[in-house]
C-alpha cells in the first residue's frame, strides 16, 4: 500500500526537459473524455439494496451495466451550474469535455430522486509513461437533514460521491490513498452551501425543498509508481438518498502522465523553473516553497530539488531531481555585413555557455550554420560563404552545448548585385517626341549615380536619368542606356524603338433631310498593315454626343451644313483627322385642312404645308379604300358614307425631304327630322304648339323654319301657333345643322279649324199678360245640331224650336245655346 512505501529521492539528472502540452499519455485513451463519449469506460446503474438499515426502497433491486443517458451524460457545454447557486461551471477550466455522473432536480437537470446509484469506471495498464494519474471532479450533494419535509437521514442513506482506485481483484489499492467518500454534511470541509430558497433564483428546480452542498473543481493526483505492469481501475460512484427525495450527481474527468518533475534548465538568465504534478499540496526542498511551480536562482551544477506532495486525503509522496542550471548564448561575427556579388564572407563563433552559480565553462560541441540561400550546411565553428546570388539572407546559427542545451541566433547579410540597367519606352507615331524611362536598379546600399543615352539615328546623347527624343522619319531604332553606381558598378542595355506612319483618315457621307439619318462610312487606311485602325471618333459638328463607332449614323436636329470630323486611331496610338462639309435640309412640314359637309357633298381639301416654295409633290389619300388618290395640291372629293374617314397628306420637297399628316374628317349623318303638336284639330280660332322632336348625333341643328299653311312661318325651334280661320292646314319643317346638313318634312292635314254656329232666335211674343203667358220660341241659329234654351225662370228645353208658359209676370232673360258636328258652340241672350 502507498502508506507502507518509503520515501525515495529520486536523483535524475535533468539536463533539457520540454514541457508537455495538456495531452494523454499512451494507454488512456479517452480517460478524459476528449474523443466526446464513453469510449473504454464502463457504465453502472444501480440503487439502494432492499436491506439498507433505513431506506424506503419499494422497486426492485437492480445492478445493471451499460451507459444509461441522463445518468452517465458527456458534457460539452460550459454553463453555470444552479445547484451550486451558479457557483460551479459544468466544464472543469480549459477542457472540452468531462462526464456528468448522477443527475438532480426536475427538467433539464433529470429526475434524480429515485434511490439511485450511478458508477463510472476506467481500466487501465500502469506503465512507466502514465504512472501519475489525476483526476477532477465537480460534486453536488443535496442536504436532506435541512428538508424539514422529511425524516432525519443517517450517514448510510445520505447523498453521497466515491472515487475508488482498485486493483485487479476489485480492491482499493490503497484504503486511504486511492479512496475518496463524500457524504453530505453542511459542515464537510471544502464544501460551500446553496440555500434552498438561492437554489431556487439560480434556477434549480429540486423535487425536495432543501438546499445543497457543493465542492467546485477539485484535482487530485495519485502516484501509481507502485503498480507498473499491473492494471488498475478508477472508479466515480454517486448516490441518492436511500428515502428517495434527495440527489446527488458530481462532474468528473481524468488523465495520466509521467510521474515526475518538469524542469527548464537551459536559460538566458541563469533560472531553472519546476513544475511539480497536479493534484497535491506541495512542499518543496530546499526553500520551502508551497506552490506547484517554482523559479530557482543562482543554483549550482548537480543542486538536488525534491518536493513533497501531500493528496486531498492525506497522503504523502516525494520526487525530485538533480538541477545543472545553464546559460548559453548563441552569437557570431559576420564580415563584412555586406558584399558585391560573389565575394566571401567569414562567419565567425562568439558564442557563450557556462553553468550558473560557478560560472563554469560548458563545451559546445557542435554548430550548425544555416546561409539562408539553400545551399550546404556548415559544422565548423568558423565558416566562410559565397552567395551565388544576390539579395538579402537571414544566416542561423544554431549551438549545442555538451549538456544539450541548445541556442540560436539569426542575422542578415547583404550581398549587392551589379546595378540592372533598364528602361521603358512605347512605340509611337512619326513626328510625336518618345519618353524614355529609367527604371534601372540597385541594390541598397549602393544608387544610381550616372546615366549615359545613345540614340542611334542621329548618334546624340543625353544625360538625364529619363531622356527623350524626337522621331521625324518612321523606321526602327536601337537606345542604348548605360548605368553607374556610386560604388562604380556598371552595366547597360538597348532596346529598339519603332517610329510608326500616320494612318490616312476618309468618310463617304450624302445629304439628307433634317429628321433622317445621316450615314457615315468609313474609308480610312492604315499607313502601315501591321498597325491597323481599332479607334475612331465622330464629331458631328453640332455640339452632339460623340460616336466610337466605325460607321455609324446621326441624326440632326436642324437644318443647314455641318462640318463633319473623323479622328481615326490605330493600334499604335497614331492619330489622323479629316474633315468633310455635310449638308442637312430643312425637312417641310405637312398641313391641311378639310371642312366637313354633309354625304355626298364635296369637299375641297386646302394644302397648308409649309415652307412655301420648296415643296413640288402632293400625294393624297382620302381614306375610303376606294383607290381614291390625287396629286393635286387642293383636291376636292366627296365621301359615300356617313363615318369618319383619315385622309393622308404626303408631301416631297424639291431636295427629297418629305412629311405626312394624317387629319380626320367626320362626314356627319343627316339630322333626323321630327315634329308634333300638342293638339291637331279644334274651333276657331285655334292656338297650337308645335314641338320640334328632331335629333342628330353629332353635327348640331342650328336652324329651323317653320310653315303653317296659312301663309304665316316661324324661326323658333319649338313655335306656338293660332290659327284665325276654319279649314285643313298642312304643316312644313325644315332644319339645318352647323354644316348645313338640311332636312325637311311635310305633314299635309295635320291641323284642322272647325268653325262655330251663330245663335240666334225670335219670341212670339216678346211681351204678354198673365192671361196669356204663353211664349214661342223659333230657332235662327245657322249651322247648329244641338240646341238648348234656359228661360230665365229656371226652366230649360233642348227643343229647336219650342214654347215657354211663365207663371209669374216679370222679366226674364232667355238664353240660347247651340253647338255644331265639331262641337263648336255659341249662345246668344234676349228679354222677355
Amino acid at each position: 500500500m502507498l502508506k507502507k512505501l518509503k520515501i525515495k529521492l529520486l536523483a535524475i539528472t535533468l539536463q533539457v526537459l520540454y514541457f508537455s502540452s495538456y495531452s494523454q499519455t499512451s494507454g488512456c485513451d479517452n480517460l478524459d473524455f476528449s474523443r466526446g463519449n464513453f469510449n473504454n469506460w464502463v457504465g453502472h446503474t444501480s440503487v439502494y439494496p432492499p436491506n439498507t438499515p433505513g431506506t424506503n426502497i419499494n422497486i426492485p433491486y437492480y445492478y445493471n451495466t451499460g451507459i444509461v443517458p441522463g445518468r452517465q451524460t458527456i458534457i460539452s457545454t460550459s454553463i453555470p451550474d444552479p445547484y451550486t447557486c451558479n457557483n460551479v461551471m459544468t466544464l472543469p477550466p480549459g477542457l472540452p469535455f468531462c462526464a456528468r455522473l448522477g443527475n438532480g432536480g426536475q427538467g433539464s437537470w433529470g429526475d434524480g430522486v429515485d434511490w439511485e446509484r450511478d458508477y463510472l469506471s476506467y481500466t487501465m495498464l500502469v506503465s512507466p509513461s502514465n504512472t501519475l494519474l489525476t483526476y477532477k471532479y465537480a460534486v453536488v450533494l443535496q442536504d436532506p437533514n435541512k428538508d424539514v419535509t422529511n425524516p432525519p437521514h443517517p450517514n448510510p442513506i445520505r447523498p453521497r460521491f466515491v472515487v475508488s482506485i482498485l486493483d485487479a481483484a476489485g480492491k482499493p489499492i490503497d484504503p486511504k490513498c486511492a479512496y475518496l467518500n463524500v457524504v453530505v454534511d453542511s459542515t464537510v470541509a471544502g464544501f460551500r452551501d446553496c440555500p434552498y430558497n438561492d437554489l431556487i433564483q439560480a434556477g434549480g428546480n429540486p423535487v425536495s425543498p432543501s438546499g445543497t452542498v457543493y465542492r467546485a473543481w477539485t484535482s487530485v493526483g495519485v502516484d501509481l509508481r507502485q503498480f507498473i505492469g499491473q492494471n488498475i481501475t478508477l472508479q466515480f460512484e454517486t448516490w441518492d438518498c436511500g428515502l428517495g427525495a434527495h440527489f446527488g450527481y458530481a462532474y468528473v474527468t481524468a488523465r495520466c502522465d509521467v510521474f515526475k518533475l518538469q524542469a527548464q534548465v537551459c536559460t538566458n538568465n541563469g533560472s531553472v523553473l519546476l513544475k511539480a504534478p497536479e493534484g497535491f499540496s506541495y512542499k518543496w526542498f530546499p526553500g520551502g516553497q508551497t506552490t506547484k511551480d517554482i523559479n530557482i536562482f543562482n543554483a549550482n551544477p548537480g543542486d538536488t530539488v525534491y518536493v513533497e506532495m501531500t493528496t486531498l486525503t492525506g497522503c504523502k509522496t516525494t520526487i525530485g531531481t538533480r538541477i545543472y542550471p545553464t546559460v548559453i548564448v548563441a552569437n557570431f561575427k559576420v564580415n563584412p555585413t555586406v558584399v558585391c556579388l560573389k565575394d566571401p564572407i567569414s562567419f565567425n563563433d562568439s558564442s557563450s555557455s557556462h553553468y550558473t552559480g560557478n560560472n563554469s565553462s560548458v563545451p559546445i560541441v557542435k554548430w550548425d550554420w544555416r546561409f539562408g540561400d539553400g545551399t550546404s550546411i556548415s559544422s565548423t565553428k568558423n565558416t566562410t560563404h559565397t552567395y551565388a546570388t544576390a539579395g538579402t539572407f537571414t544566416v542561423n546559427l544554431t549551438i549545442t552545448n555538451a549538456n544539450g542545451c541548445v541556442d540560436s541566433i539569426k542575422k542578415t547579410v547583404q550581398v549587392i548585385p551589379a546595378p540592372k540597367a533598364n528602361f521603358v519606352l512605347a512605340d509611337i507615331c512619326v513626328n510625336s517626341k518618345v519618353n524614355f524611362t529609367d527604371i534601372s536598379q540597385a541594390v541598397a546600399p549602393q544608387v544610381i549615380t550616372n546615366w549615359i543615352w545613345t540614340f542611334k539615328d542621329d548618334n546624340t546623347t543625353s544625360i538625364l536619368q529619363n531622356a527623350s527624343h524626337l522621331y521625324t522619319v518612321p523606321g526602327v531604332y536601337t537606345i542604348t542606356l548605360a548605368v553607374k553606381t556610386d560604388k562604380g558598378c556598371v552595366n547597360d542595355t538597348s532596346r529598339t524603338v519603332k517610329i510608326w506612319p500616320l494612318p490616312k483618315a476618309n468618310f463617304t457621307a450624302k445629304e439628307v433631310c433634317i429628321g433622317d439619318t445621316s450615314l457615315f462610312f468609313d474609308k480610312s487606311l492604315p499607313s502601315d498593315p501591321a498597325d491597323n485602325i481599332v479607334n475612331w471618333v465622330w464629331n458631328f459638328g453640332d455640339n452632339s454626343a460623340l460616336s466610337s463607332s466605325k460607321n455609324c449614323g446621326h441624326v440632326y436636329l436642324k437644318d443647314g451644313s455641318y462640318k463633319v470630323r473623323l479622328i481615326v486611331g490605330t493600334a499604335r496610338g497614331c492619330v489622323k483627322d479629316t474633315v468633310i462639309d455635310v449638308v442637312v435640309h430643312p425637312t417641310p412640314k405637312a398641313n391641311f385642312v378639310a371642312n366637313p359637309v354633309c354625304k355626298g357633298s364635296p369637299i375641297t381639301f386646302q394644302d397648308k404645308s409649309t415652307p412655301v416654295g420648296i415643296i413640288n409633290g402632293w400625294q393624297w389619300n382620302f381614306g375610303d379604300n376606294n383607290n381614291n388618290f390625287s396629286n393635286l395640291q387642293n383636291p376636292s372629293h366627296t365621301y359615300d358614307s356617313i363615318k369618319i374617314y383619315y385622309p393622308k397628306l404626303i408631301i416631297v420637297s424639291k431636295y427629297g425631304c418629305s412629311d405626312t399628316i394624317v387629319i380626320p374628317v367626320n362626314i356627319p349623318p343627316l339630322p333626323e327630322i321630327s315634329f308634333d303638336a300638342n293638339k291637331y284639330e279644334g274651333c276657331s280660332p285655334l292656338c297650337i304648339n308645335f314641338m320640334d322632336q328632331s335629333f342628330t348625333s353629332s353635327d348640331p341643328i342650328t336652324k329651323w323654319d317653320w310653315t303653317f299653311g296659312d301663309g304665316e312661318s316661324s324661326t323658333k325651334q319649338s313655335p306656338p301657333h293660332c290659327y284665325l280661320n276654319p279649314g285643313i292646314y298642312t304643316v312644313s319643317l325644315t332644319i339645318q345643322t352647323a354644316n348645313s346638313c338640311k332636312q325637311s318634312k311635310t305633314w299635309v292635314g295635320m291641323i284642322k279649324v272647325y268653325p262655330h254656329p251663330v245663335a240666334n232666335f225670335d219670341a212670339n211674343p216678346y211681351e204678354t199678360g198673365e192671361s196669356s203667358p204663353v211664349i214661342n220660341f223659333d230657332e235662327k241659329a245657322t249651322g247648329a245640331t244641338v240646341w238648348r234654351w234656359t228661360f230665365g225662370d229656371n226652366q230649360a228645353a233642348l227643343a229647336r224650336d219650342t214654347s215657354h208658359t211663365y207663371k209669374k209676370a216679370g222679366k226674364y232673360t232667355v238664353w240660347l245655346y247651340v253647338k255644331n258636328q265639331y262641337g263648336c258652340v255659341d249662345s246668344i241672350a234676349k228679354d222677355i
